[in-house]
């Protein structure tokens, strides 16, 4: 899985230097199969810079040359190959999330899942619990979670794992990836047989989506009413993991880590796009104006998106390539006044300063 230039093997933490740093802190993303999950991770981790700047940052990822893995939030990118084996993309980046936890390369890590933001800057804190635990995580609230709801017993969220490297973590990590590959096999078959764990699911599309989450597989090992590995957890409340409520239930106040829904639906664009301003503004005019135009291809027909484009590559003086950018918004938007009038002061801008011949 993971490619030669990088031993991951038992490495408490590395410097840049690759020389070895014990008692280290640090957050772990882990992305692969679509550049949209890199893209996410990018969103959390200047999330996590923007409160918190001394903590260092990894992220795993099959996609290194992504230009959100080139991104100065991130410390460190280790390069992986991803699973491909069970014919489901989300569920087979599940499994690359759980084989890359236990190649952290600090001795105390904060795992999250990359469609999260840092709200509060007191997530610098999670790493004293520590000093006192192996673990901590957040339990699955019954009014925002589908595994929890269909499997009917308390369970962990696994988008926010904070641990330590101690041998009974590693041995839940490893148990946790095997547990997962049983479950990711029994739901590729034709037929979804029953299995003890979900004997009192009777629908068997209910058991087979069930059986492609990971969450169904730590519970068996892991949750506010079992322990298998005996590891020393700690129960969080729901601010260092929120997850929002199909209730109505107020969020909580001081919410640390956010890990609301609508941050991967609703506003993955404003966020992207406010990004690359700030991008901007704080010296990366090439990864603004790359941000922007990875949005732009991939959410094509964005307004404002557009008119960023334009307005970076006026910003760079790159003139020809903002009137193509506005003859694509014009394309998007015929008789546009403002691409119309933005474009005749470039032109005309151009025009002054060609060179003339004599």
């Amino acid at each position: 899985m993971f490619h030669d230039k990088l031993n991951c093997h038992d490495v408490a933490t590395m410097d840049k230097g690759g020389l070895v740093v014990e008692n280290s802190r640090g957050i772990v993303y882990v992305a692969t199969k679509q550049e949209r999950y890199i893209a996410e991770a990018f969103l959390s981790a200047t999330s996590v810079k923007d409160l918190a700047a001394d903590i260092p940052i990894t992220l795993f990822t099959d996609l290194p040359d992504s230009v959100f893995a080139k991104a100065s939030c991130f410390d460190a990118v280790i390069p992986i190959d991803s699973a491909e084996k069970f014919g489901r993309s989300w569920s087979e980046g599940q499994l690359d999330r759980i084989k890359c936890l236990p190649h952290s390369p600090y001795s105390f890590t904060l795992h999250l899942d990359a469609d999260t933001r840092i709200r509060n800057p007191e997530v610098v804190s999670a790493f004293d619990i520590l000093e006192q635990h192996d673990i901590a995580m957040v339990e699955c609230s019954e009014d925002n979670s589908y595994s929890r709801e269909k499997y009917g017993q308390p369970m962990f969220n696994v988008g926010f794992i904070l641990y330590r490297k101690s041998a009974r973590v590693m041995d839940l990590l490893r148990c946790w990836e095997r547990t997962t590959k049983e479950f990711f096999q029994i739901a590729s078959s034709e037929e979804i047989p029953q299995i003890a764990c979900l004997s009192h699911v009777d629908d068997p599309d209910v058991r087979r989506k069930l059986l492609f989450m990971d969450q169904l597989s730590m519970v068996q090992l892991l949750s506010p009413t079992v322990n298998k590995c005996d590891v020393d957890c700690k129960i969080l409340s729901e601010r260092w993991n929120y997850r929002g409520s199909n209730s109505g239930r107020p969020a909580p106040t001081d919410v640390i880590v956010d890990h609301h829904p609508e941050l991967r639906n609703r506003y993955f664009i404003r966020d992207l796009a406010l990004a690359s301003m700030r991008c901007q503004s704080q010296g990366e005019p090439q990864l603004a104006l790359a941000v922007l135009r990875w949005l732009d291809n991939h959410s094509p027909g964005q307004m404002d998106v557009m008119k960023l484009i334009v307005m970076n590559e006026v910003h760079n003086k790159n003139y020809h390539e903002a009137v193509e950018s506005l003859d694509r918004l014009l394309f998007y938007y015929p008789g546009y006044t403002w691409a119309n009038s933005a474009k005749s002061k470039i032109v005309a801008l151009m025009v002054n300063r060609a060179p003339v011949d004599d």
